[in-house]
């Protein structure tokens, strides 16, 4: 308790530490957790110094919560259901939302110069690092708490979400059959990104490159370039069918 007064109208930090208060509904202890939620790799290098760890803790935490949530809420739906759903809720257009919302990326730390096409990434990702902050300083209690009543509840629509669909590789299969047409998915570059394994996937449609796809996995870069395609090929509306 003192530390938390400490923080709040004595420390040299005390404006980090009304931040974080008004966003996450916590008095923050730990103060340096905070300070680490905007330190990007791209300015700091160690793993000690940036958010990086923070937000592989994070993700692990969100992805617990989100779980429990979505059980409770559908208890009599299945497993698939609620996979889709979350993966909806925690997908990086969600996430890139919740910070941007939430202003973290005005407080972020990060080198512009050598940023590029991770940058869109860099609201959900400091987001992540922050659900980990919270986490390590108040508890999985309280960061439940945090995500139900603070994110949820104001930042994400689930029910909205749940109408959505956002299976864009079934999308793309639906026109490709429709116009008997056929289709491949290619493996443009395979590198390391943050230390992870990092996807590049062309979509071929007739033979032709049609759009491209990134991602930490090959599934998600798969729906990432098909979803590019329905752009490319302007047909929203057997999005809106589907």
């Amino acid at each position: 308790m003192i530390k938390k007064l400490y923080n709040t109208f004595l420390s040299g930090d005390k404006q980090l530490a009304s931040y974080i208060r008004s966003i996450t509904g916590i008095t923050p202890s730990n103060l340096k957790l905070y300070k680490q939620v905007f330190q990007h790799r791209s300015k700091f290098i160690e793993a000690k110094e940036n958010n990086e760890r923070l937000e592989l803790l994070g993700d692990a935490i969100l992805d617990a919560i989100i779980c429990e949530y979505l059980f409770k809420k559908y208890p009599y739906k299945e497993e698939g259901f609620m996979t889709e759903l979350r993966s909806k809720i925690v997908n990086r257009k969600s996430l890139n939302e919740v910070g941007t919302k939430l202003g973290l990326l005005e407080k972020l730390n990060f080198n512009r110069r050598s940023m590029t096409d991770v940058s869109k990434d860099l609201g959900g990702n400091t987001f992540e690092a922050l659900v980990g902050a919270v986490y390590l300083d108040a508890g999985f209690e309280a960061t439940r708490k945090f995500i139900l009543k603070r994110v949820l509840k104001n930042l994400i629509d689930v029910d909205t979400l749940e109408q959505t669909n956002t299976d864009y590789k079934s999308q793309i299969f639906h026109y490709i059959q429709r116009e008997g047409k056929s289709i491949d998915f290619k493996v443009a570059d395979e590198k390391t990104k943050n230390r992870r394994a990092y996807f590049v996937i062309d979509l071929e449609i007739s033979g032709k490159v049609i759009a491209r796809g990134e991602g930490f996995s090959k599934k998600v870069a798969e729906q990432n370039a098909a979803m590019n395609a329905l752009k490319v090929l302007n047909i929203e509306s057997l999005v809106a069918e589907t």
